[in-house]
């Protein structure tokens, strides 16, 4: 009886353990970031197709972003570097935005972005 109580009581703490460490984990990152293209899905989410332009070229590639607030998006200019924070929740889930600051000394010299 003692034994089986044991195994229930060891069964309830690994299911709280396991339950805890699949919610909890996220993944913050916070880099510059070229902005590639700015882009919508069928579903109405706007995205940003972003690369790290501080990487080694062999570790580059392009990434998304996904943002929330249609009013960010339309401010985003593309081919410009900005310094963001984004958030993964789950290790398949994709990037949210957070927090996305424009860096006015590192802009590229194309005409069109120069204001």
């Amino acid at each position: 009886m003692k034994l089986k109580i044991w195994g229930i009581i060891i069964l309830v703490i690994i299911i709280i353990i396991a339950a805890f460490a699949f919610f909890t984990y996220k993944t913050n990152s916070t880099s510059y970031i070229t902005l590639i293209e700015k882009s919508e899905n069928e579903e109405g989410d706007f995205y940003i197709t972003v690369v790290n332009p501080h990487l080694p070229e062999y570790y580059i590639e392009e990434f998304d972003i996904f943002i929330k607030d249609k009013s960010t998006w339309n401010l985003l200019k593309e081919d410009i570097m900005y310094i963001a924070t984004y958030e993964k929740r789950f290790e398949n889930s994709p990037f949210k935005l957070v927090e996305i600051n424009y860096i006015n000394s590192m802009r590229t010299n194309s005409p069109e972005n120069i204001q």
